[in-house]
């Protein structure tokens, strides 16, 4: 799976935002997840641009949720974050994207399309809620 450190983080830092009401800076949420600033503020900007967080500036700025949890889908932070529409195989998803010119013959690209789009129908059903409800062992 494509999934990265990028996107784990991302989750993480829209779980911490969901307990704010009011904007919330970079340097608490770096803090509170203990995410690394300069990375944390580009998944930020990144999740701002897709409206999936809002950005308020100045000096009570900082990042807010723009939806419920309920309503953010795990594929479109994934889709955000990972800048790419494969989550399983990097030409599954686009034959056009074989870095050897060899989608028309190629014997994987079948299956990476099957497997694709059954994770994608998976991924599809969960929220950032899901994600929220799922406590981790102790």
């Amino acid at each position: 799976m494509l999934f990265t450190k990028s996107t784990a983080y991302a989750l993480q830092a829209l779980i911490e935002l969901s307990t704010y009401e009011k904007p919330v800076d970079v340097n608490t949420l770096s803090e509170k997840t203990e995410i690394p600033k300069p990375f944390l503020a580009k998944l930020l900007q990144n999740l701002s641009k897709k409206n999936i967080i809002k950005s308020y500036k100045g000096i009570h700025g900082g990042f807010l949720l723009t939806k419920k949890p309920e309503d953010i889908k795990i594929l479109d932070i994934f889709k955000t974050i990972e800048d790419k529409d494969s989550l399983v195989f990097y030409c599954s998803s686009n034959a056009e994207n074989c870095t050897r010119q060899r989608s028309a013959v190629c014997s994987t690209i079948p299956f990476f399309t099957i497997l694709e789009n059954e994770i994608e129908k998976i991924i599809e059903k969960y929220t950032l809620a899901d994600v929220i409800r799922i406590k981790p062992d102790k």
